[in-house]
């Protein structure tokens, strides 16, 4: 045992006897449980709603790519291309296909650039149309004027928080009253709450959908946030998409590339958790299975296979059964699979309404009408923040390995 000497503080108490929040609580004991997205949050920060209304900021990396729509000969030094977007004098542009590199001069109009060509060792050649020119960066002689400033468009993501409130109560005979078992029913009572709770939050996390200020039925104002499935689909709809009848291995590759096009943090870009109901489960696995060979020695007493990761190229997907995916999809819509960049997952708590408990007649405190009974209620406020859809996607239908 040590001595500590001077003011007390929290780096005194091991990190395991602080409190923790709510979700980093699910995190500990229920990693498995009902709301593993919820849970998760906990470990990515968090950001602050300054109000009901929290819309946010998003803006993906751009590469300057554009098609050659002429075909333009040799000795031309005005090419004429699908779109001139983000191209500025200076730019060096390669020619895919030819491999030659020609450098930009000026951008008169939406579809057109003056150029030298041949700017490097591959000689000039004649562009076909469909030729693919991309950026291959800039290149200034001394003492250069500063050249065109460029910028990324920013998305305004309109969102707002989401009040969530869930009760518990018993009579203070129940109170009492010890179960069979000899288990309180207080805390019972409690651990179902809280559960249900999490529940509540975890389905609006994944499908909530963003519902502005309005007079609710007692006339006070009721709003909804946007869940990052919804956020998915209006704002990056290209990584959502649905399975064939049968999946093979390179076509599900083909599924998951788009959501590795951009990444939230560049030092984990190859890392993604997809949330899966039951029967995308078995279809991954299937995969996997198909996808190789399987040896059963003499020697063994089980046999199967189980994946919980899925690594192609691009990089590593962990496979996470999510209990509300099966629990709360129709079988006529099952076999989906929710690719998140968990970096990209924020949960936005307005000041001072991160889940609080309200308590009554717990310790024979005053009870409100007079009631002879105890109990109280969690509540959370909170906005959900996805910063970056362009990282995450759903993949729909999920119907059988090929």
């Amino acid at each position: 045992m040590a001595l500590l000497n001077g003011i007390f503080n929290t780096a005194s108490n091991p990190a395991e006897l602080n409190m923790r929040s709510f979700a980093a609580t699910l995190l500990r004991l229920f990693p498995n449980g009902s709301a593993p997205l919820f849970a998760l949050t906990s470990q990515l920060g968090k950001s602050t709603a300054k109000a009901a209304t929290h819309g946010y900021f998003t803006k993906t990396m751009a590469f300057v790519k554009t098609t050659s729509t002429a075909g333009d000969l040799v000795g031309a030094t005005t090419l004429t291309v699908g779109s001139t977007a983000g191209i500025v004098p200076g730019a060096v542009i390669r020619n895919a296909r030819t491999g030659e590199n020609v450098r930009v001069l000026t951008v008169p109009n939406a579809t057109t650039f003056t150029c030298t060509r041949a700017f490097g060792r591959i000689a000039a050649a004649a562009l076909n149309a469909a030729d693919v020119l991309i950026q291959v960066g800039t290149a200034f002689e001394e003492g250069s004027n500063r050249p065109t400033a460029r910028g990324l468009s920013v998305t305004y993501v309109a969102n707002y928080t989401q009040i969530f409130r869930n009760a518990w109560g018993l009579t203070d005979t129940a109170r009492a009253s010890m179960s069979e078992m000899g288990y309180s029913n207080v805390a019972e009572n409690r651990k179902d709450c809280a559960m249900f709770h999490s529940t509540d939050i975890e389905a609006a996390i994944l499908w909530g959908q963003p519902s502005a200020p309005a007079a609710g039925p007692a006339g006070q104002l009721l709003h909804g946030t946007q869940g990052v499935i919804d956020a998915i689909t209006q704002y990056a709809a290209a990584n959502v998409n649905a399975a064939g009848a049968t999946t093979t291995f390179a076509q599900l590759v083909t599924l998951l590339e788009p959501m590795f096009l951009y990444s939230t943090d560049l030092s984990n870009a190859k890392e993604r958790v997809v949330f899966v109901d039951a029967h995308a489960n078995k279809v991954l696995n299937d995969i996997g299975r198909l996808s190789g060979q399987v040896y059963i020695t003499q020697n063994e007493n089980s046999f199967g296979m189980q994946f919980t990761k899925f690594k192609f190229y691009k990089g590593t997907m962990t496979i996470v059964e999510h209990p509300l995916m099966n629990a709360l999809t129709a079988d006529a819509t099952k076999g989906n699979a929710l690719v998140m960049d968990m970096p990209a997952l924020k949960l936005a708590y307005l000041n001072g309404r991160d889940t609080w408990s309200e308590e009554y007649g717990v310790g024979k405190t005053v009870v409100e009408n007079g009631v002879d009974g105890i109990g109280g209620s969690l509540n959370s406020e909170f906005a959900v923040e996805l910063i970056n859809p362009h990282s995450c996607g759903l993949i729909t239908n999920l119907t059988a390995a090929a």
